[in-house]
């Protein structure tokens, strides 16, 4: 019994768990972001995305930055406080 338990321990600690290997967007869904933020705005395209993929601010600024959108401005904006 004790063997058995073991067992089934070591198989699932083996299982990989897709669900935790994305590491973000894909290429496609990068470019669907900018075409949308491109033709509506990026504050457009956020509200957008809260009110019908049931997306938090913070799931929003995560697929922003694993596309690397909004970077540039940051960027941009620390230089202008200096």
């Amino acid at each position: 019994m004790r063997g058995t338990a073991v067992a089934i321990l070591l198989v699932l600690l083996s299982i990989e768990c897709h669900a935790q290997m994305q590491t973000g967007p894909n290429p496609g869904q990068c470019e669907q972001v900018r075409s949308a933020i491109q033709q509506y705005g990026l504050q457009a395209a956020r509200q957008h995305a809260i009110a019908n993929y049931g997306l938090s601010i913070t799931d929003v600024r995560n697929i922003e930055q694993g596309c690397g959108i909004g970077e540039r401005g940051r960027d941009r904006d620390r230089r202008a406080r200096q």
